[in-house]
């Protein structure tokens, strides 16, 4: 619901306004009126409404010099002014000052309902606009004033949910991965750090508890199809706006602290599970158990380095990895642990290979590995570069060869294309299947299929603008409508309904 601020010097004026919207516009809420310009100024600084529909004619303050401070504040709002024929001139000056529309007196409902609901795409994707920002914000746990999250989340409780596809986003390479957004005029908000991942808020009026956590159950299984394992956080009551920023950081430090490579796992978030580390039963058995791991395999490595035992070593990358499934130690554990392998490793042979392009390969490792066997495999090609030349990964390091990739991917759009499928295809490795995208194509293989599919999305659209979205969905490779449409916006900037062109 979008606040309106009226001003006019004629309270029955005022009151006709007031009338027409609550009767007649139930997306507008009235949170404000004033007699002259300068008693709206000072509400509008108190209430930041998105709407003001104001007289041009007033008191102390004209409604004209009211609007035009409103917009030296920086604020984006939109601006209805109602005036007379002989103000008419008066209007087309306003004009420049940001005014979106006028409507001339006496005002009819239907005058000002047609006059009101060309405003509200704008008023929606600055609704829109705001909340993603807001809520990149939150995820990021940058701290939030209350009364700017009750701005733009006006409902009194939400639901909360985080699910994760693989592993945690990239964080130290620039992938150019899109963030996942939902559409401006939907109930359900739906955000992410990238595509693999759905942060879901739900206003508690618009559904119940249990429906909700059926909602989430549903969405992991549709999401279980496409990934290798999936973290779930579930927030199992509903957060007040107030308390929205504090969880909504807890969940996201839940998922980064437990997330773990191949194990799929549903996370209950209760107040509890805020407490210190060192307050929550059993995590120091478990701590200790993952350090005298972590030594383990450390101790072991520096013999097979003395012995030369290239075999050995493999061995112990691919027992560290899946001894830290079976512990379900967070990615982030394993992450420093294999780091300081590969360090040690690096150190002994010299540091003949290029860091910064092994730590690109190290962190795609991760982020593209559905499971502990994947991450194992795409690891041990990064590894055995320190000993032995492959020479296919030589003969196929060609632009020509990503050529040949990209066709394939092309003519199979439509089927259920992943990098480990496209890996098998071609016999090569996913890290350096990324290593080729990113020296050739300057992008990973995640965005190049998805701006492929995308294009292939707009192609389908303008050839055949009466087609349903879920069928062109179908046609590029997504079975979920909703998501394929998500991605569409956030790679082109319009919905697939709003596309040009299209009349369904």
């Amino acid at each position: 619901m979008f606040r309106v601020l009226v001003a006019d010097d004629e309270p029955s004026a005022v009151e006709y306004i007031c009338n027409i919207i609550r009767m007649k516009c139930p997306l507008l809420s009235v949170v404000a009126t004033a007699e002259n310009g300068e008693e709206g100024l000072m509400k509008f600084r108190k209430y930041l409404p998105e709407l003001v529909i104001s007289d041009v004619k007033m008191p102390v303050m004209s409604g004209l010099d009211m609007v035009r401070q409103i917009k030296e504040t920086g604020e984006d709002v939109s601006v209805l002014l109602v005036s007379g024929y002989q103000e008419f001139e008066y209007v087309r000056t306003a004009m420049k000052y940001g005014v979106s529309d006028y409507i001339l007196k006496p005002v009819t409902p239907a005058g000002f309902i047609h006059a009101v609901e060309p405003l509200f795409p704008a008023m929606y994707q600055r609704l829109y606009d705001q909340r993603k920002k807001l809520v990149r914000s939150m995820i990021m746990g940058e701290a939030q004033k209350e009364e700017e999250i009750r701005r733009y989340f006006t409902e009194d409780a939400y639901y909360l949910a985080v699910i994760r596809e693989n592993g945690l986003p990239r964080r130290f390479t620039d992938t150019r991965e899109i963030e996942l957004i939902s559409e401006p005029e939907q109930t359900m908000f739906v955000y992410g750090r990238d595509e693999r991942e759905a942060l879901y808020l739900c206003p508690k009026q618009a559904i119940t508890r249990e429906k909700f956590a059926e909602f989430i159950r549903r969405e992991t299984d549709k999401k279980k199809k496409d990934a290798n394992f999936i973290t779930v956080v579930l927030k199992t009551s509903a957060v007040s706006v107030g308390e929205l920023c504090r969880f909504t950081e807890a969940m996201y430090g839940e998922m980064n602290r437990r997330l773990s490579v191949g194990v799929t796992q549903t996370i209950v978030l209760e107040e509890n599970r805020m407490e210190k580390k060192e307050d929550r039963p059993g995590e120091e058995g478990q701590l200790r158990e993952k350090e005298l791991h972590r030594e383990e395999a450390m101790t072991k490595l520096e013999r097979w380095l003395e012995q030369r035992d290239y075999g050995k070593i493999l061995d112990g990358l691919r027992d560290l990895i899946l001894r830290a499934e079976g512990l379900t130690c967070p990615q982030l554990w394993l992450e420093q642990t294999l780091r300081q392998f590969f360090s040690r490793i690096r150190h002994y042979f010299g540091g003949s290979t290029d860091i910064l392009e092994e730590e690109v390969l190290f962190e795609d490792a991760f982020y593209e590995a559905g499971s502990s066997k994947e991450l194992y495999d795409s690891l041990r090609s990064i590894l055995v570069r320190y000993w032995k030349t492959d020479r296919e990964s030589v003969k196929l390091d060609s632009p020509e060869f990503l050529e040949k990739i990209r066709e394939y991917m092309d003519q199979h759009l439509a089927q259920e294309l992943t990098i480990a499928s496209v890996c098998r295809e071609f016999h090569v490795s996913q890290s350096y299947l990324n290593l080729l995208f990113r020296k050739y194509g300057m992008e990973s293989f995640n965005t190049c299929l998805r701006n492929a599919r995308v294009r292939r999305a707009q192609e389908i659209m303008e050839r055949n603008p009466q087609m349903f979205i879920k069928d062109v969905a179908a046609m590029v490779g997504y079975r979920d409508q909703f998501y394929f449409s998500r991605i569409f916006r956030a790679v082109t900037g319009a919905s697939p309904s709003g596309y040009p062109g299209r009349s369904v």
